[in-house]
């Protein structure tokens, strides 16, 4: 496991503010947890990043986002790439709710329960990601109960209808995809298996 760093202390290796570091915790092109109050971040990503040749480019559009993940290209040092890929809507909704959507709209699954079903050695928890289509969440709230909440466990990641086409039908999410979900998680045991399933040794 990576050993953590302060902000401060990854700042200094990479020659940039405290500040400048927070914003690419916080826009996704960084990993990093929180305990309390004070922010760290993994030394590897901050060597990756450092020794990387600069960020690639402007987020890509949910379509050609999918391309890439699709194509298993995905480039884990720089999430916030590919946060378009789905508009992530945090609510809750029942337990019997949430087993119903899969086979109800054709809902993939995502994130710690997906990487478990890959392979992954991790310990189940109460969050669950499901990737849908835009025109299956239109009509969501005539199906099910669900009550938008910022905070909640529940992570809807609703995708364009264009770049939903690319998707082939099945109960998860491809590798790529569920190696970002896992990179949004303050758990490092989470961001280890992002790169086991990136890389294919899940």
């Amino acid at each position: 496991m990576s050993e953590l760093l302060p902000l401060a202390d990854a700042a200094h290796l990479l020659g940039v503010s405290v500040e400048r570091v927070r914003q690419l915790v916080v826009g996704g092109q960084l990993p990093g947890q929180r305990f309390g109050n004070v922010w760290v971040v993994p030394r590897d990503a901050v060597a990756a990043r450092r020794h990387s040749p600069g960020v690639r480019g402007r987020p890509l559009g949910a379509v050609n986002a999918w391309q890439e993940i699709l194509a298993g290209s995905v480039d884990l040092h720089y999430p916030g790439r590919y946060r378009r890929r789905a508009n992530v809507i945090r609510c809750e909704m029942s337990r019997a709710d949430v087993a119903a959507l899969p086979p109800m709209v054709g809902a993939l699954r995502g994130g710690v329960h997906a990487a478990i079903a890959l392979g992954e050695q991790l310990a189940v928890d109460d969050n669950v990601d499901l990737y849908l289509s835009a025109k299956s969440f239109a009509g969501l709230d005539e199906r099910v109960a669900y009550v938008p909440d910022g905070a909640g466990r529940i992570a809807l990641r609703v995708v364009d209808d264009r770049a939903w086409g690319l998707l082939s039908n099945g109960a998860l999410a491809p590798r790529a995809a569920v190696a970002l979900d896992l990179l949004e998680s303050g758990d490092p045991r989470h961001w280890i298996s992002a790169e086991h399933l990136a890389h294919g040794n899940g």
